[in-house]
């Protein structure tokens, strides 16, 4: 398994620690989990020096963007339900919280050959039997009782759940990461909609503001937008990219 270099280990174990702390995640992971992590971060970035599976090259800020600020999302995660990360990428947020919640069923939705490729390469390595990778567009995932999507960064929110809209049934719950923007993107959803979500704020260490979009699927009444969502509009991964 591919590990980090011993001092790069040590001070990356001591700046994970310090951001569980900051956010009061610490006591929700045990050694084990916290290893996994680690060794997770260090796979990622020896397969990005390859396949450019993220703009992200410095383990340091990858360890902030990518593994703090998908954990960010645990305490409104809902628990024992099945998650689907939509447009995963390279598993993120999917494979940390996965980690967290090794009881947990999450499912990686990602139709592009080489995160594939990657994500189950690392599902793999690590270990992970409650992880399975779906190779698929988002738009013909078919809804399952109380699935709970879940996403970061992927595509504005009214194109989001155009895409998703198959799966909108009552029962299901969103958990949708956002950036400061998530206000105008709001502004762009019906008000039957933009009414369903609660905004949270997440405090991740040493990262720009961020949010978290949460909604619980009562009934399926109700137009998305007030405009035309473009058929062509895709959910390729952005949120690994930056």
């Amino acid at each position: 398994m591919q590990v980090l270099a011993s001092s790069d280990g040590e001070g990356l174990r001591r700046v994970l620690d310090q951001g569980l702390q900051a956010m009061q995640l610490d006591v929700q992971l045990d050694e084990q989990a916290r290893l996994r992590l680690l060794q997770y971060l260090a796979e990622l970035l020896r397969w990005n020096k390859v396949h450019n599976l993220s703009a992200i090259h410095d383990a340091e800020i990858a360890l902030h963007r990518h593994l703090l600020d998908s954990l960010a999302l645990l305490p409104y995660l809902p628990p024992a339900r099945p998650v689907y990360d939509i447009g995963s990428g390279a598993g993120l947020p999917g494979i940390p919280m996965a980690i967290v919640r090794p009881q947990q069923p999450f499912v990686l939705v990602e139709p592009a050959g080489k995160r594939v490729a990657f994500l189950r390469h690392v599902l793999l390595l690590l270990g992970l039997e409650n992880v399975d990778v779906l190779p698929t567009r988002a738009e013909t995932l078919s809804c399952v009782p109380e699935m709970v999507l879940v996403s970061r960064a992927t595509a504005e929110l009214a194109d989001f759940l155009s895409l998703l809209q198959g799966c909108l049934r009552p029962g299901v719950s969103l958990l949708l990461a956002k950036g400061p923007a998530w206000s105008a993107e709001m502004e762009r959803l019906a008000p039957i909609w933009a009414e369903r979500f609660r905004v949270h704020p997440l405090r991740v260490p040493h990262q720009p503001e961020r949010f978290v979009l949460c909604a619980d699927i009562e009934s399926e009444d109700g137009q998305i937008t007030g405009r035309a969502t473009s058929q062509s509009v895709s959910l390729e991964r952005r949120g690994t990219e930056s």
